[in-house]
């Protein structure tokens, strides 16, 4: 599989006590430099990251990176912008089960090493008419409905796959190939679905693959729910 990373922000509930009560423009700030920064990086290892939740954030990257060269170049990028410390857990295998084994021992620092190679899947699904919808119903309405398309994924899919909402009508799973045909059906539940699906050993190819695929479902004028380009 993959490198499945976790940045983890030491301390960071002591940061944001210390800032005051207006402190939440300040934070955001924070989030949203330190996100650009990583994907900026990550970009350039093939990889991909993933705000997750923001005090832990998440990279994607290929299993025969240099991963050694890559946590110290992060490292060394990330004092430029963290007000904490940052711990860099890389670990390999199925997304979920790499999150939740890298998930011990936050404080630590830990570099697995990739041995077996199984390629990513991401399926990005895309509402149809979600711009019609917006104009039609508004935007909380629509914002709404997004909402509660991520909560069906996440509730039905939170032992097979790692759901991000991307914004707009975007909403990504990560997952495994053995996983990938029930992800994709409960994805496609919903009306007015569709879902491009990439698969790769590299993730930013993955993504890229993803997006081409939902290019030729709007193509085909939306007359099918999902596509797979591998």
């Amino acid at each position: 599989m993959t490198y499945t990373v976790l940045l983890v922000l030491q301390g960071y509930r002591e940061w944001t006590e210390s800032l005051g009560s207006d402190r939440e423009w300040l934070i955001q700030l924070v989030q949203s430099r330190l996100y650009e920064a990583i994907q900026s990086l990550s970009k350039d290892y093939d990889g991909m990251a993933l705000p997750l939740r923001y005090d832990i954030q998440l990279v994607l990257l290929p299993p025969d990176i240099d991963i050694d060269n890559f946590a110290q170049t992060l490292r060394e990028l990330l004092r430029r912008y963290s007000p904490t410390p940052i711990v860099i857990r890389a670990c390999c295998g199925d997304v979920i089960e790499a999150i939740n084994r890298c998930s011990k021992d936050l404080d630590i620092d830990y570099v697995a090493r990739c041995e077996e190679y199984e390629p990513l899947v991401v399926a990005h699904a895309d509402l149809n008419y979600f711009t019609e919808s917006t104009l039609r119903d508004g935007v909380v309405n629509s914002y709404v409905g997004i909402m509660s398309y991520i909560s069906h994924l996440l509730k039905k899919l939170k032992d097979k796959a790692l759901i991000q909402y991307l914004g707009g009508d975007n909403v990504v799973a990560v997952t495994s190939s053995r996983n990938m045909d029930y992800v994709v059906k409960v994805m496609t539940m919903y009306d007015n679905v569709k879902v491009g699906i990439g698969i790769s050993l590299r993730p930013r190819e993955a993504f890229a693959k993803a997006a081409k695929a939902l290019t030729i479902l709007r193509r085909e004028g939306r007359v099918r729910k999902y596509h797979i380009v591998e």
